[in-house]
């Protein structure tokens, strides 16, 4: 069985065939990596099955019974001629037209009970034979790198009898992570990847339970509803002990979360389209109607300008575009309110600008009465906006803004025409604020808001606030910041407690060796790599150091003396050699070193924590919980240091210390001074 770390490397390898090939790369190879993982698989699932057919039987099967195993024991069909040595022999000049028609047989050929294609434009959504751009008559991806592919492919056995279905989604994982690495400052990263870390707190804090329902309006390539999977895994002995339920407007994204949820083992709906506008959960008798959730996870598009799609490009007196400092078009709305069919928009219509509360309040009508979401969203959601003041109070008339209006709605409750309240309810439960740079595509921080409609009575009229954003709690970098299993085990103790000292003790005791495992596991993967990477050079160094010594004791089996070209030979071997093993050691030694350090850090964490809880001041450096009275007095603005104390202290200095080392500087100068005036003398 081939393990998810060499999987992983060698289908990385292909990005270095295609990549300045074609643009979204990720896309054909994902893609690629789909169709033989199904051909391979059909093969073995059929070849199994007759073994188990005459382990049972005592005899071969017949035709008509091969036939029956062929079309009946698989999950998913495969017309003949479709398969991937069908297009591994064909050849070059007809290998781009016959891949293309294979993966559009296949998602032809693939439908459910109500007559739905299951793998339309999943398999199929690169077009294999598209001709190039600029009318030569060839094709967009050429033949020969087509060729270079399926031949890099053609190696790695991709059925259950080598992958696993564990292995293969894991080793798709660590594909769909290092795509979004290599584009951390592009926009498309952010699309379909949210770092692990954050999916991993809000997850363990909804704590999916059986029979749950999870959904996420913008999925991307389905990392939330995976490791809602992954959890039940674990907790339940089950993956599948909830339903998972998905929408992704674009389309490569839309395949690659169909893909991820297949080679994962996951039944999942996954659908495309537009959530606001054109959201496809909606209930069976009212089309008009939101389907609601148990469970919701998201990390929709920061700050989504024109989230109606009513915006016109703004003109100038003379009918010129006017446009904003990065090129794009300033945008003007119709004066007429926007009016969503669905009555989403219950605590007020955000601006159509800004799409936050569009999301929020989708998330939020997505959710049962006693439903749950943990949803990661720009920091602005929790202070954009102004109340009403009077002209007393501020000098002017002035009413209050949507997005204002909208966030105390969450706080308090939803109101009518009439700014009367429907109803009062709290549904905020919790707020961590995160730093800067931690998410791909964009370095606006952001923040994770845990929404819960049916809060138990003691938090009912509060809102735990986490300050995560401190200096030292996370890892910087020049390129973005990460979170490390100590700053998760930070987090989510204080979301956990809540202050209660003895519930963070017992979730201490259960989250360190669960972290500590996650650093083994990680240590283990990038062992494994550094031995994948140094493997082939160090035994092709190894083969001409043998050969170059073998050359010296063939010479003096002779009685020959060796040349000095076969000495240099045999050095210059050993020396790049042990340059690689060097290196390869040195690795290992900053893999172990690192690993250690994280362990540490956890043990490290665990007292700081134990003691900040025991001390009412310290504690205001870590979280607030905020009761109503204060929220109001804040008139609901949650920006996070009106209640946590985020200052940073200046390092206390040693008053005496400090005095001596001044005088002692004090004293030196004025001996380098006189040194230098004798010096100036005897010059004179």
């Amino acid at each position: 069985m081939i393990t998810k770390q060499a999987l992983g490397s060698t289908l990385f390898g292909m990005a270095d065939i295609l990549r300045d090939k074609v643009e979204d790369y990720k896309a054909y190879i994902l893609s690629l990596l789909f169709f033989k993982r199904l051909s391979d698989n059909y093969e073995w699932e059929t070849e199994n099955e007759i073994k188990e057919f005459v382990k049972r039987e005592g005899r071969q099967p017949t035709e008509a019974e091969k036939k029956i195993i062929v079309t009946q024991k698989h999950d998913f069909k495969i017309p003949e001629g479709c398969f991937w040595k069908d297009v591994r022999d064909a050849s070059p000049d007809k290998k781009n037209e016959k891949l293309n028609k294979a993966v559009n047989e296949i998602a032809d050929a693939n439908v459910d009970r109500n007559g739905k294609a299951v793998l339309k434009g999943v398999i199929n959504t690169v077009r294999w034979n598209e001709p190039a751009p600029d009318g030569s008559g060839s094709k967009k991806l050429s033949p020969q790198v087509l060729t270079a592919l399926v031949s890099y492919l053609d190696a790695v056995d991709l059925s259950n009898k080598n992958a696993s279905v564990d292995v293969l989604g894991d080793a798709y994982e660590y594909l769909i992570k290092r795509f979004a690495d290599e584009n951390k400052g592009g926009t498309t990263a952010g699309q379909f990847y949210t770092p692990q870390e954050v999916v991993d707190i809000i997850v363990r804090y909804l704590k999916p339970q059986k029979g749950n329902t999870i959904y996420d309006p913008t999925c991307g390539s389905g990392g939330f509803l995976i490791n809602a999977a992954k959890y039940c895994k674990v907790n339940y002995n089950n993956a599948k002990a909830i339903r998972l339920f998905g929408q992704e407007d674009v389309w490569n994204t839309w395949a690659i979360a169909n893909i991820n949820m297949i080679l994962h083992g996951l039944d999942a709906r996954i659908e495309k389209g537009d959530t606001l506008l054109d959201p496809k959960f909606i209930e069976e008798d009212n089309e008009l109607a939101i389907k609601q959730f148990d469970l919701c996870m998201a990390n929709f598009p920061f700050s989504q300008e024109n989230w109606t799609k009513t915006g016109q490009p703004k003109k100038d007196s003379k009918g010129k575009t006017i446009n904003k400092k990065d090129g794009s078009p300033q945008l003007e709305y119709p004066k007429e309110g926007y009016c969503d069919p669905y009555e989403r928009l219950v605590y007020g219509t955000p601006p159509y600008s800004n799409g936050d509360f569009a999301f929020l309040q989708h998330i939020i009508a997505s959710i049962k009465d006693d439903g749950k979401a943990g949803v990661v969203c720009p920091q602005g959601v929790l202070f954009r906006g102004q109340p009403e003041k009077t002209e007393e109070e501020d000098g002017q008339n002035r009413k209050a803004d949507d997005e204002y209006l909208i966030r105390r709605g969450f706080l308090q409750g939803k109101i009518d025409h009439n700014g009367e309240f429907t109803e009062m309810h709290n549904i905020i439960d919790a707020i961590v604020v995160l730093p800067g740079n931690l998410f791909y595509g964009t370095t606006i921080p952001g923040a994770i808001l845990f929404i819960n409609k049916n809060k138990p009575e003691h938090r009912k009229d509060k809102v735990l606030m986490v300050y995560a954003a401190r200096e030292g709690w996370y890892k910087e970098a020049a390129n973005m910041n990460t979170l490390l299993p100590h700053d998760i085990l930070r987090i989510s103790t204080i979301l956990e407690s809540w202050g209660d000292i003895d519930a963070a003790k017992t979730w201490i005791g259960s989250e360190k060796p669960r972290l500590k495992n996650l650093i083994q596991e990680d240590l283990d993967f990038k062992l494994l790599e550094i031995e994948e990477y140094y493997a082939e050079d160090i035994a092709m160094q190894t083969e001409k150091l043998t050969k170059a010594q073998k050359a010296i004791i063939d010479k003096e089996a002779k009685k020959e003396k060796p040349t000095k070209t076969h000495l240099k030979a045999v050095e210059t071997a050993k020396n790049t050699l042990d340059k690689l093993t060097n290196e390869k050691d040195n690795k290992i030694a900053a893999a172990h070193e690192q690993a250690e350090k994280e362990r540490q850090a956890i043990d490290a964490v665990e007292q700081e924590l134990i003691t900040m809880l025991q001390d009412p001041e310290l504690r205001k450096r870590y979280f607030a919980i905020a009761d109503m009275e204060e929220l109001e007095e804040n008139e609901f603005n949650l920006n996070i240091p009106r209640y946590v104390d985020t200052f940073e202290p200046e390092e206390e200095i040693d008053l005496k210390q400090a005095i001596t080392e001044f005088k002692a500087t004090i004293n030196q100068e004025n001996t380098l001074g006189n040194m230098i005036d004798e010096l100036l003398k005897v010059l004179n």
